[in-house]
């Protein structure tokens, strides 16, 4: 028998699965041409040490039959995806240098085992016998269209009753809002629906998006180009900010095309992040399926439930199991930044209706944010732990606690807003994730904060709106800081989720109100004896 093919044979078979690996963990996305020399140098190193040994073992066997014993020495090399994450190119976050990125992926890797298998916390597929869960749901899911009774005001989730009829102008007027930013808000929706693509989705790259503008002196090589699931959550979450939903509005077509896409393309695990970029792909799937989810929510939609059942499940299986924190791969540590819209995945999955795993997620989530706080009172944030604080983390953390119960009396909320106060928006240097996260936090803390920082931020947001006719008219330019990478699409959809602020959620400062009160109310009247 020709042993030396043998060899050869299962060489080749040992490189081509290492180059699938590589390939499907995505590792050339970063710092290709580096690594491009550093696998070549390595195979053929192996190909070197293998051809050693052969030669020394029989060194005249070659094109002979082979007599005997042939030993094949093969030497694993294995390549985690964190120590590939040098290079950031991730959608909004916090920069990172190569060389903190290389430490910190060691670290991880030296201190945090591979997580167990987890256990699903939520039904793989919907129960064929629950008459709300279509059984083919799950399977193959239906396009959806503008059919389909109307929920009654009562069915939608106290969270988003303002959002619908008259409420939403009542709301807008009684906490900041104005004509002003209705009439920015409809513009801004007027130009989504038309910069829409004909298959359903919001295009990156067609709307300004994957450009490299090297924020803060980083290469992060256009990330954001096939983030396209990523901006289409956005777009939606605009329309169904102000109340547009698939059943209703006058959008109704645009965003039952824009829910059809998400829907359709989701992935086998529970992934909306489509074809997005190792990097950007958490970021996607949580806006993905934050506008799945508020759809849900908003219409009582079943046959929606089974493709929010599978995302929040992906999300669920992402959070590392002991820091509480999300990040790029399941296992990883966690940073701030992903953490904003993964919590609110969760938030979202309550008002759907999906309570199965989200309780634990949350109790991990609040410790993850203890590992990033700072300050005297701990409401500072940094992108992660033991990292310096930022606005932008710090505004995002806040928003966080605040939604998983933090009351706003504590005094981690109050140095967390005397933290944005001290950078309030200036319409010199945009930054719509800043703002947007900015604007939320302070909103839902409420109080005379509130008032100050809604004034700087109108003053500042509005005039930078397109005006006039034209294509572009009613859509907000790309910021200097992470609107290369989303685009045209991006800034206008996060610029309209931020002057929805007034209706888009009840704010956690006044149910926190309603709740002691309640509490109240109820601790007075027990033991009250009725006479007659």
């Amino acid at each position: 028998m020709h042993h030396h093919w043998l060899l050869w044979g299962g060489l080749a078979v040992c490189c081509a699965g290492g180059l699938a690996l590589v390939a499907h963990a995505r590792w050339l996305q970063s710092q290709t041409l580096k690594k491009c020399v550093l696998l070549s140098v390595g195979v053929h190193a192996v190909l070197a040490i293998v051809a050693a040994f052969v030669g020394v073992a029989r060194p005249a066997s070659w094109g002979q039959a082979d007599d005997g014993r042939m030993t094949m020495h093969v030497v694993p090399v294995a390549e985690s995806l964190d120590e590939a994450a040098a290079d950031v190119a991730a959608l909004p976050n916090e920069v990172e240098s190569d060389d903190e990125a290389a430490a910190a992926s060691k670290a991880n890797a030296a201190v945090d085992p591979p997580p167990p298998d987890l256990v699903p916390l939520l039904p793989a597929v919907a129960n064929a016998d629950d008459a709300s869960l279509p059984a083919d749901a799950a399977q193959s899911p239906a396009p959806l269209t503008t059919d389909g009774a109307r929920p009654t005001p009562s069915a939608i989730p106290p969270l988003y009753t303002d959002r619908v009829g008259v409420k939403r102008a009542a709301a807008a007027a009684a906490r900041g809002g104005s004509l002003e930013t209705e009439r920015a808000v409809q513009a801004a929706l007027a130009w989504l629906a038309a910069a829409q693509a004909s298959d359903g989705r919001w295009s990156v790259v067609e709307h300004g998006g994957g450009v490299e503008r090297t924020v803060q002196g980083h290469d992060r090589r256009g990330a954001g180009a096939k983030s396209d699931h990523g901006v289409t959550g956005l777009a939606l979450l605009a329309f169904l900010g102000a109340g547009h939903t698939h059943r209703d509005g006058p959008y109704a077509n645009v965003v039952a095309r824009g829910l059809t896409f998400l829907v359709e393309r989701q992935r086998a695990d529970g992934s909306l992040a489509g074809d997005a970029e190792f990097f950007a792909a958490l970021y996607c799937h949580g806006m993905a399926t934050l506008a799945l989810g508020e759809a849900c929510a908003l219409t009582q939609d079943a046959t929606l439930r089974p493709a929010v059942d599978r995302a929040v499940r992906h999300t669920l299986a992402m959070q590392h199991p002991t820091t509480g924190g999300w990040r790029y791969a399941a296992g990883d540590r966690g940073d701030t930044s992903q953490l904003g819209w993964q919590v609110m995945v969760l938030a979202t999955a309550r008002q759907a209706g999906l309570d199965a795993g989200i309780e634990p997620a949350e109790v991990r989530a609040r410790t993850f944010l203890q590992s990033v706080s700072s300050g005297r009172a701990g409401g500072l944030a940094s992108y992660r732990r033991g990292e310096r604080p930022s606005v932008a983390m710090t505004a995002e953390a806040l928003a966080c606690r605040l939604f998983l119960g933090l009351p706003v009396e504590h005094a981690a909320v109050q140095e967390a807003l005397e933290s944005l106060a001290a950078a309030p928006p200036d319409a010199a240097r945009p930054n719509a994730y800043t703002w947007y996260y900015a604007t939320l936090a302070s909103f839902h803390a409420g109080g005379p904060q509130w008032e100050a920082w809604n004034a700087r931020l109108l003053a500042a947001l509005l005039p930078l709106q397109r005006q006039g006719p034209g294509a572009l008219a009613g859509s907000w330019d790309p910021d200097p800081v992470w609107g290369g990478h989303g685009g045209r699409v991006y800034a206008t959809a996060l610029s309209a989720m931020t002057l929805e602020v007034y209706y888009r959620h009840a704010p956690v400062h006044e149910r926190q109100k309603a709740s002691r009160e309640r509490t109240q109310f109820a601790s007075q009247t027990t033991g009250i004896r009725l006479e007659k």
